[in-house]
């Protein structure tokens, strides 16, 4: 078929955009740190992509770092026996910066390391990870930067692939991890400072005539039994904006945010999200999330669904 066209030169990521200086060691010390690493050689970059499974399992709950960090921007992705590896993000306008913060625990080399996107390239956003240095030395911490780009809604989060053999540990030791990445759509919010309810049920009416998707969720115990101010800080974290008196029954909740796709001069997009609540059931809400586009309102949904839900 034919290629898509390429997205418009105002989602590049512009060179002045950086991160606020001082950025701290988010693993908490005991490391060294490195200079920035040149690129991998060839031959480290085809020892490490060959494909076999991995022999040393996290020590972490994986699901539940990704969980944290779709509504936090620092916190802790990844960790074994020998690495750890925190995130430390910035969100502005339609761009993110993501620093990966990877400290070798390890008493000896990790060898044949990368990290590379691997996920299918996401129309809508536009990702550039640097490289990872192919070694990295005992006890030594590096970083490595994700750049994005957001020039339309997504609703997919773009994937990474963690390769590496620690040093001196036999039997074939290594780790080929996939790791999905916090970089919804909904680092982008803003939120929508709305005068009265006039002002959003209008806004409601013109945003749910384009894009709406309606889920009757049962949330998980701890935000039932949290009630109302639980959901809330769900809302809240994932960067909707609570509207409190707004919605004309006090048991529901409305929250909307703003996010401008393509850079400067691009066109506002609105996301605004309604919560029921069921009188015979406080575990049980029917959950409207609206937008401009549809792609705008799975990413919403799917960010604001991983806080609330039950999982295993």
């Amino acid at each position: 078929g034919a290629r898509p066209p390429p997205p418009p030169a105002s989602s590049a990521i512009p060179a002045g955009f950086t991160v606020n200086s001082g950025l701290e060691d988010l693993l908490g010390g005991g490391f060294d740190d490195d200079p920035a690493p040149p690129p991998p050689p060839p031959a480290a970059a085809a020892a490490s992509a060959s494909g076999p499974a991995s022999t040393i399992a996290p020590t972490v709950n994986l699901a539940e770092c990704l969980k944290k960090l779709k509504a936090a921007d620092n916190g802790l992705l990844y960790e074994d026996a020998y690495v750890q590896i925190g995130i430390k993000s910035q969100w502005q306008g339609n761009q993110g910066r993501v620093m990966f913060y990877i400290g070798n625990k390890h008493g000896a080399d990790l060898e044949h390391f990368s990290m590379e996107i691997t996920s299918p390239p996401i129309p809508g956003l536009n990702s550039r990870l640097a490289p990872a240095p192919a070694v990295i030395g005992p006890k030594k911490q590096v970083q490595v930067l994700l750049e994005l780009a957001a020039s339309q809604g997504y609703s997919q989060s773009p994937s990474m692939t963690l390769r590496y053999c620690p040093a001196g540990v036999g039997g074939g030791a290594l780790v080929n991890q996939t790791l999905p990445l916090p970089c919804g759509v909904q680092k982008y919010f803003q939120p929508w400072a709305v005068g009265t309810p006039q002002d959003f049920f209008a806004k409601w009416h013109q945003v749910t005539a384009a894009a709406q998707d309606v889920q009757v969720v049962t949330v998980s115990p701890a935000l039932a039994a949290g009630g109302l101010p639980a959901m809330e800080a769900a809302l809240t974290s994932v960067k909707l904006g609570v509207h409190k008196g707004l919605d004309p029954n006090a048991n529901n909740i409305v929250a909307g945010s703003k996010v401008v796709y393509g850079g400067a001069g691009a066109a506002e997009t609105f996301v605004l999200v309604r919560l029921e609540s069921d009188a015979n059931n406080k575990a049980v809400f029917r959950i409207t999330v609206a937008a401009n586009d549809m792609e705008t309102v799975k990413g919403a949904q799917a960010a604001f669904f991983s806080q609330i839900k039950a999982y295993s």
